[in-house]
Formats: structure tokens, sequence, C-alpha cells
């Protein structure tokens, strides 16, 4: 993993981030209904599915954030860099759900929120990337 003081800090703050989202994800629509994962699938999905797919995706954030921080510690899995291919990969994926589809799909916010939005997964897409050997890291 680069060391330097700039990966070190995303690598921190996309795991912390990604640990957060899942969290959130998991803690159900009871305790957290604005949850990142939970608007962006519900805004394309309803009824069991949707809440399968919540779950999957926070327990996939929150795997991510977890393998970052093992290997931010110094801690490397065998099957840690797969994983975080994966991961970047699902990543992808939920920015095309939260940022592309969710708003095409009627319930779509102003132009320099939705730019934000987009901005911080980018910057977590990057930082999965960065802690991954594939990519750089």
């Amino acid at each position: 993993m680069n060391r330097n003081l700039a990966g070190t800090v995303l690598n921190f703050g996309v795991a912390i981030y990604l640990l957060a989202t899942g969290i959130l994800g998991l803690a159900g629509k009871s305790f957290f209904s604005d949850g990142e994962i939970r608007k962006a699938v519900t805004s394309i999905f309803s009824g069991n599915f949707a809440e399968i797919l919540i779950v999957i995706l926070a327990i996939v954030a929150i795997a991510a954030g977890v393998f970052i921080l093992l290997k931010f510690f110094g801690i490397v899995i065998p099957v840690t860099e797969l994983l975080l291919v994966i991961l970047t990969i699902v990543w992808v994926i939920f920015i095309i759900m939260v940022d592309i589809i969710a708003p095409l799909s009627g319930k779509g916010m102003n132009f320099v929120d939705w730019l934000r939005i987009l901005g911080s997964h980018l910057v977590v897409l990057a930082g999965i990337a960065l802690a991954t050997e594939r990519f750089g890291g």
C-alpha cells in the first residue's frame, strides 16, 4: 500500500466512510431511514428485494472498510487483493445505481447536490482502487 501522507489519509477516510455507510444500511429503516444505501435502493426497487439488496450492499461496504483498514495496519489476508478488486466493481455498480439511475427515476435533487454526492462516491472509488495492488496501491 502506498504509504505517502495523502494515500494514507485517503485510505483511512475511505475505510471509515465505508464502515459508516454499511452500518447505516444494516441499521434498518426504523433507525436510519435516510442512509445512503437505503435511499439509493428504495428509489429504484421496493419490497423484499430492496431489503435484501440493502443488506448485501451494506455488508459489502463494511467488508470493504474492514479490508482497507486491515491493509492499512499491515494485516494482509491472502484473499484481500481479490476481494478489493471485487469491491471496486461493486462500488462502480453502486455509483451507477445512486448517481445515475436514482436521479433519473424522478426523485432527483438539485445539480450541485448531485455533483457533491457524485464527487464523494468517486473519491471512495479512488480510495478502494488505491488500496489494491492491481490499481496502484
